[in-house]
């Protein structure tokens, strides 16, 4: 041993477990000594990434210990294998999660323990986080309540004054590679590390546009040397943005603290994870992370010395996936050549110097890139040629490149500033696009909003409030340490013995501020006359609860803008937040996405044959049958932007419910604020709920919006009329066993070694709520009772929402082409982690949290730190995220039912796959006429067809509105032929030809040759197919380009029983796979 000591020079721990945990498929929780403290605590977790997450694997963990000692004055680590490491590190943990660790000698050992342990057995070893609602409902406001700038200006009248963001900086990193080449896994590979070559800005200020540019010509600290750069531009930034008066000094009445944005592309993937050890440094420290490890979606960054702050954000987070070339086209100027070229593959960390001095330009081969598997076209390279005679070197040109990179953003990113601006949001005050367009549609419903306006109270029918002595007690004690902690004098506060007397006042008494009355929804509580007094009796007046909240201690025209703007959301019953944690719960267990399932695999066009399912009422068995009816094409129908149609309230021939007197048109009006719930846990309380969801109301104006949680099935004897494509759109959870997915796939998964008999929870379509209860927004509920048979079989709560009126400014909510507006009001707070900036000492202590997740070393005492924290909350209007999703299958149901069923011979058509807002249909049709035939040959109806398509397709050729129209659709394409193995993984094609498009999720078809053979076989042999994707990947912030292995095609579809024959049957309650077949 001590010759080896000698000549071996060890490794870093925290690279090379890494390394071992993926070679040995092992987890390692690393523990280490606190000699401080006396105390061994964990202070690494390595899990082994499994390449492919349809096989999971169950992963031994093996504990490290991790000690050190000196050699010849150099302190090195050891590392050993624990075999019991409770015995070893004398600490006791926790059974479940194993995570959570106790010290034995603490006196309230056991207490914790115990607590903990029974909490972690209910949870099932996970952190069930606790969510925290507000106690009061608030309007939903956005572009108000989360911009204190406009937040001001409105409530003085100043509004006329707010101006966006409009100045700041864009950056651009370029890197060299080193090459490595080692190998992970099965047969993946780490092909390159990835190191820092250049780094550019360009300055959008007052004065105009400046460009800077550092390399490694300038030093090994060129990253230093810009950062201070970036500090000097970003000041001149900072004050251009400010307020000035009209003495051109910056207006300090206005509340400004917007941080200067830096700017990149694709930068929260790449850019971020090689300069983050950078920007957390002597003058500068990371006081705000938004994201997790891999993925930096927004860093503020604060100088220690200057009151400044830099926000680091990634221009793609303000637009859908697409390149910086097509951005600055879609955005710009409408060019696209304004992009450089540039071989970034040529050259590595070996020769790059020498590469990069050369005169003479690169050579197209140069240009051919591994990672996206391109080439240069010959055109591409001529200009590149042009170019390249204007530089000295190709340092120049990397120069010219890597600032033209920042130099194009700007134009994109003025339109996108000018384009939110027209709503009154400040683009780079939100995180996001979602949360952008979110804004803006809660904008246009308050665009009517005025301050000065007179509105009256609102009606709360709500119980009266009655004071209890239990909420009087609970009050006073408040009241104390809210004035002991303003160091007040508390010494006439009110007292326990003052309850008789405020029960009268609170009894008889309105609010002091809005005049609003005391309800159990709208509480009461005490405002201080004298805010610099405690609360004695002869200090205070009753208040509301918000006006409590929003008025105290506040400027007296912000609390005059927070009062209008309730009374206007509640007379215009706009959304506000959730404050019932039941409700919370019951909208959150059941707000589902699209729906994207397989019917029928295989649809060869002259070759296959449409089928029908076929259930027997008597035999309770599932049969398919084939037709004699030929496939002749394949019709593929899409949405016009689903969800925001859905939002719009546009009144529509086909909607039956809330219709308006006199109209023969319903609209699907969005859900407001939560004005009862009713629980169904009586027989007279079912009976309640019961008479809600059946009111004749519902196809008046006046009917009731609600979200209903009701067990219930489609009526057995109408079971055939829905069996072909069911439709109730619900999250099942199932075992992956032979008798539940049936022979067929679960042979396919254990011939190709992939895990079977697992749990999963998946959107399919179902006949019944499989004997529990889910939940419904009322036009889904209301169009399964009416159209699809639907009985209920028991009901256990209702949710009952307000309406939004039908006034002038109620028209237009919601009209916004925008389909991720929706996704910020659905936002999943319990799934998101903390990512905090840490010391050496805050990291061990937090290592040693049952919130603790992982660790990065950024710097020598710097460390990042991703927590899961136990506890959450949720600020957006959940329940309108609910009832966005439920329309949208409710329309979806709708189109199907009741258009197609109605005037098309289903027996001509079979559903093939379908995704949120499109479906694909086999036909057989006319087959002496080519596939471009749409639905003509199958119309049963012709005189209903023709007197309702044109409320779905569009009717008036090159009439881009009639083409887009809400709550229509379109031929999205029409095909000969279409094999769906599972979902979003087809291939749609001509029979006899290579003609063919195909849809394969999470494989990039750039890298990988998937053909129809492939395909085919994986049908007729089962046969898996693998596939390579390069991509670019870091690991404790070492950017690095990897060769990744993985499963392409697996025709692995487990959300239905997929037969012999390729039909895919619904699951159904009481039948097993054994009770389906085929004739």
């Amino acid at each position: 041993m001590t010759e080896l000591l000698k000549t071996f020079d060890g490794l870093d721990i925290t690279k090379y477990a890494n390394i071992v945990s993926q070679k040995l498929k092992i987890n390692q929780d690393i523990y280490y000594y606190d000699n401080e403290h006396k105390s061994y605590y964990r202070g690494l977790q390595v899990l082994y990434q499994q390449e492919d997450n349809s096989d999971k694997q169950e992963i031994k963990t093996t504990d490290i210990l991790v000690v050190e000692s000196e050699w010849e004055g150099n302190k090195i680590q050891h590392a050993f294998a624990i075999a019991n490491k409770q015995a070893q590190t004398g600490l006791k943990f926790c059974p479940h999660c194993n995570s959570k660790v106790f010290d034995p000698k603490d006196k309230n050992y056991s207490r914790d323990y115990e607590k903990q342990t029974i909490k972690c057995e209910n949870n099932e070893g996970k952190i069930v986080k606790q969510v925290k609602l507000d106690y009061i409902q608030k309007p939903f406001v956005p572009h108000i309540m989360q911009n204190k700038t406009y937040q001001y200006l409105l409530a003085n009248g100043r509004q006329h004054e707010f101006k966006p963001t409009q100045y700041f900086i864009t950056y651009d990193l370029e890197t060299v590679p080193k090459i490595v080449n080692k190998k992970f896994g099965k047969s993946s590979y780490q092909m390159y590390d990835l190191f820092l070559l250049s780094v550019a800005s360009t300055i959008h200020n007052k004065q105009g546009i400046k460009k800077i540019f550092f390399s490694q010509q300038n030093g090994d600290d060129f990253i230093v040397q810009w950062s201070n750069q970036l500090l000097k531009e970003a000041e001149q930034v900072n004050e251009d943005n400010q307020y000035i008066t009209e003495a051109c000094t910056i207006d300090e009445s206005i509340p400004y603290s917007m941080e200067v944005p830096i700017v990149g592309f694709n930068s929260s993937r790449f850019d971020i994870s090689l300069i983050i050890s950078q920007i957390q440094c002597k003058n500068w420290t990371i006081s705000n992370y938004i994201g997790s490890s891999t993925i930096a979606k927004q860093v503020i960054v604060h100088h220690k010395k200057l009151n400044l702050k830099m926000k680091f954000v990634d221009m793609l987070t303000y637009l859908q996936p697409m390149e910086l070339r097509q951005a600055a086209k879609d955005f710009g100027d409408g060019y696209d050549d304004q992009k450089g070229i540039f071989p970034i593959e040529a050259f590595n960390t070996d020769n790059v110097n020498e590469v990069l001095s050369k005169s003479e330009p690169f050579t197209m081969e140069d240009f051919n890139s591994s990672l996206k598997k391109t080439k240069i076209s010959q055109q591409d390279y001529q200009i590149y040629l042009e170019d390249a005679k204007r530089f000295k070197n190709r340092w120049d040109y990397l120069q010219y490149y890597n600032e033209q990179d920042t130099y194009i953003m700007i134009k994109p990113l003025m339109t996108l500033i000018s384009l939110q601006f027209k709503y009154k949001i400040d683009m780079f005050s939100f995180i996001s696009m979602a949360a952008c367009s979110n804004a803006i549609k809660y904008a246009k419903a308050y665009e009517d909003f005025d301050i000065n306006g007179v509105y009256p109270n609102f009606e709360d029918n709500s119980q009266k409030f009655y004071l209890t002595a239990n909420y009087w007690q609970s009050k006073v004690k408040g009241y104390l340490s809210q004035d002991k902690y303003k160091k007040r004098d508390t010494t006439n506060n009110v007292q326990d013995s003052d309850f008789d007397y405020f029960k009268q006042l609170f009894k008889v008494s309105n609010c002091s501020i809005c005049g609003c009355k005391f309800t159990i929804s709208n509480k009461p509580t005490l405002d201080r006359i004298d805010n610099s007094k405690g609360r004695s009796k002869d200090n205070v007046l009753p208040c509301c609860l918000y006006c409590n909240c929003f008025c105290s201690d506040k400027d007296e025209n912000i609390g005059k803008l927070f009062i209008q703007l309730r009374k206007y959301c509640m007379i215009r019953c706009l959304p506000t937040i959730l404050t019932d944690i039941d409700v919370y719960h019951l909208i959150r267990k059941w707000i589902t996405g699209g729906l994207s399932n397989v019917m029928h695999r295989v649809n060869r066009s002259g070759i296959d044959f449409i089928k029908r399912l076929y259930y027997n009422k008597e035999a309770k068995k599932v049969t398919v049958l084939t037709t004699d009816h030929r496939i002749t094409h394949v019709v593929g129908v899409d949405f016009n932007s689903l969800y925001p149609s859905v939002m719009s309230s546009e009144p529509h021939d086909f909607i039956k419910y809330t219709r308006s007197s006199g109209s023969a048109n319903g609209k699907m009006y969005m859900c407001g604020s939560q004005t009862g719930k009713i629980m169904g846990d009586t027989d007279h309380s079912k009976q309640t709920i019961l008479r809600i969801i059946n009111s004749k109301k519902r196809f008046t104006e006046d009917g009731q919006l609600f979200i209903a949680k009701v067990k219930g099935h489609i009526d057995e004897n109408y079971l055939n009329d829905f069996i072909n494509f069911p439709s109730i759109l619900r999250n099942f959870e199932f075992t992956t066993d032979q008798r539940t997915i049936g022979s067929y796939m679960y042979r396919h998964l254990k011939v190709n070694k992939i895990k079977t008999d697992q749990k999963q929870r998946k959107l399919t379509n179902l006949s019944s709520t499989m004997g529990e209860f889910m939940a419904f927004s009322s036009y889904y509920l209301w169009f399964l009772i009416d159209d699809c048979h639907y009985i209920i079989d028991d009901v256990k709560q209702i949710v009952i929402e307000a309406k939004l009126d039908k006034n002038k400014g109620q028209e237009q909510f919601f009209k916004i082409v925008m389909n991720s507006s929706y996704g910020s009001d659905g936002m999943n707070t319990e799934k998101y982690h903390k990512v905090k900036m840490m010391n050496r000492k805050q990291t061990e202590r937090a290592i040693r949290s049952n919130a603790f997740m992982d660790e990065q070393k950024i710097s020598e005492d710097s460390y990042m730190v991703q927590m899961n924290p136990e506890h959450c909350s949720c600020k957006t209007p959940l329940q309108v995220a609910f009832f966005v999703l439920d329309n949208a299958k409710y329309w979806y149901l709708n189109f199907i039912y009741n258009f197609m069923y109605k005037c098309l011979d289903m027996n001509h058509i079979h559903f093939i796959e379908g995704d949120t807002d499109s479906a694909y249909w086999a036909i057989s049709g006319n087959p002496n006429e080519d596939f471009i035939q749409q639905f003509n040959a199958v119309i049963k109806d012709r005189d209903f067809y023709n007197d309702n398509a044109k409320y779905f397709f569009p009717t008036i050729k090159g009439d881009v509105y009639d083409e887009k129209k809400i709550l229509g659709l379109s031929i999205e394409r029409q095909v000969p032929s279409m094999i769906a193995l599972a979902l979003k993984n087809y291939i749609i094609f001509k029979n006899y030809c290579d003609d063919s498009k195909i849809k394969l999720k999470g494989v990039n078809q750039k890298t990988n040759k998937i053909t129809k053979d492939q395909i085919v076989d994986c049908i007729n042999e089962g046969k898996i197919t693998k596939c390579t994707n390069m991509r670019l990947g870091q690991k404790n912030h070492q950017m690095s380009q990897y060769s990744i292995e993985k499963n392409g095609i697996t025709g692995i579809h487990t959300k239905m029983i997929v037969l012999e024959n390729q039909s895919c049957c619904p699951f159904m309650y009481g039948l097993t796979a054994k009770d389906y077949s085929v004739a």
